[in-house]
């Protein structure tokens, strides 16, 4: 048995030992390598490891979890953690834990990741490419990762797993209001094509220069990835069952019925080979494919062990990471790995096929007015390229999409042969696999 499973599993005991019904163990061993850069060069380099648990403990439907730093003062702290269980409010919509006899899949880091001593030459790549492409500013981060995780639970978890990505975000400026952003996610370093990633966002720049005001009104939008990736952010965390049970959600008793058109299939992918891949989840339950929406119906939400047993149905193995403190569940269903899997359309085609639209790069400052409708607005951000019959003609700036989420899932007609993974700050989180989308008709508004 590894460290970690050995050691995920000493805390588990300790805290049945001392009058735990359920527990959770979960130790995560990670190592980060940082470079920050800006203004055509880097001006940051940071590297931090960390090794810490985080613990759940339930003494009936009596709840309680922490973020576990000290592990060579488990046992007194998990001692601590049980007995405020004991003393805590009863937890109505604690389920329990995942119990089983579970079989695990074995992923192994990429070793090339796991050896990389110095990232800078790909940033500096990265920068030569945005500055070949006309750029005059190139900024952005790049993260090399190497994770571990151990976990152990009363239910008969008993699993190990580890992953290694590099992540490389890229803006370029060819003026103060003409910039292109680009991102790469890899959990293979053979993968990562850091000049072509830079010239992208030097193109992208390029190609802003000069924008003016753009029209309000109804028009169609083609959506990069990471322009959709930043709005499945959200639509991604409303499949949740708990956000559905507390009605923060637009897919509330919508099971069955049509959510979008029938261009799309919404998956969860935690087993596919990505930088958020997944063995297990937090409750220790082997992770699964899940199609949430088929063909634009909505098939399925996506459950914990207590969501499952209030909606009566199966976990889907998307019990999203315990939080350390008193909360409503042991866990909270997410979506680990979004996918929309790709269409029949090449990029070049939907540009082509559109009248009067607007080419979306990046976006920022998703905000809904009614969780529940799906009532939003989004600020694009960088290159914004204004396309008529079937040409980008130029750049327009601030403007604000404002309409409604599930309008917009609906009105998807054009979806692209090729998708990319994304990743990007809060904005696009989790990382997600996405194609290129062109959205009908959204309603566009001034952004100042």
């Amino acid at each position: 048995m590894s460290e970690l499973k050995e050691q995920s599993e000493r805390i588990m005991e300790l805290a049945r030992t001392a009058g735990a019904d359920d527990a959770i163990a979960e130790v995560i061993d990670s190592s980060v390598s940082q470079i920050r850069f800006s203004a055509n060069r880097v001006d940051a380099s940071n590297s931090w490891s960390e090794k810490h648990a985080i613990v759940l403990v339930a003494v009936g439907n009596r709840t309680m979890s922490t973020d576990l730093r000290d592990l060579d003062n488990a046992k007194q702290i998990v001692q601590e953690l049980v007995s405020l269980a004991k003393k805590s409010p009863p937890n109505k919509a604690y389920g329990g834990i995942a119990s089983g006899k579970f079989k695990y899949s074995k992923g192994r880091a990429d070793r090339a990741i796991k050896n990389l001593r110095d990232p800078s030459r790909y940033v500096h790549d990265a920068i030569a490419g945005a500055r070949s492409e006309g750029a005059i500013d190139v900024g952005g981060t790049m993260y090399v990762t190497h994770e571990r995780n151990g976990i152990a639970s009363t239910g008969g978890a008993l699993a190990e797993a580890e992953r290694a990505h590099v992540r490389l975000s890229v803006r370029a400026f060819a003026q103060p209001e003409a910039s292109g952003q680009t991102v790469s996610c890899n959990p293979r370093l053979s993968s990562l094509k850091a000049r072509e990633v830079g010239a992208r966002a030097g193109e992208l720049a390029r190609m802003a220069e000069n924008p003016v005001q753009g029209e309000e009104g109804k028009l169609d939008l083609i959506m990069e990835p990471l322009f959709l990736g930043c709005l499945v952010q959200s639509v991604g965390s409303m499949m949740s069952a708990l956000r559905v049970d507390i009605e923060l959600s637009m897919f509330a008793k919508k099971i069955g019925k049509r959510v979008s058109s029938d261009e799309i299939t919404f998956v969860d992918d935690p087993i596919m080979e990505s930088t958020s891949s997944r063995a297990f989840d937090h409750e220790g339950v082997p992770t699964r494919r899940n199609v949430v929406i088929k063909d634009g119906v909505l098939k399925t939400y996506l459950h914990n062990t207590s969501t499952a047993k209030k909606f009566k149905t199966r976990t889907t193995a998307s019990a999203g990471p315990l939080v350390p403190t008193i909360f409503t569940l042991a866990t909270q269903p997410l979506a680990f790995h979004p996918v929309v899997l790709p269409g029949g359309w090449k990029a070049e085609e939907i540009i082509k096929d559109t009248k009067n639209g607007i080419y979306l790069n990046n976006t920022w400052y998703t905000r809904y007015q009614n969780y529940s409708t799906g009532d939003f607005s989004t600020i694009p951000r960088d290159a914004l390229l204004k396309i008529e019959n079937g040409e980008i003609v130029g750049p327009v700036k601030n403007i604000r999409v404002s309409d409604n989420m599930l309008n917009l899932l609906k009105s998807i007609d054009a979806v692209s042969k090729t998708s990319q993974e994304v990743f990007w700050w809060d904005e696009a989180n989790p990382p997600a696999t996405l194609p290129m989308i062109r959205v009908k008709a959204m309603r566009i508004t001034r952004s100042s």
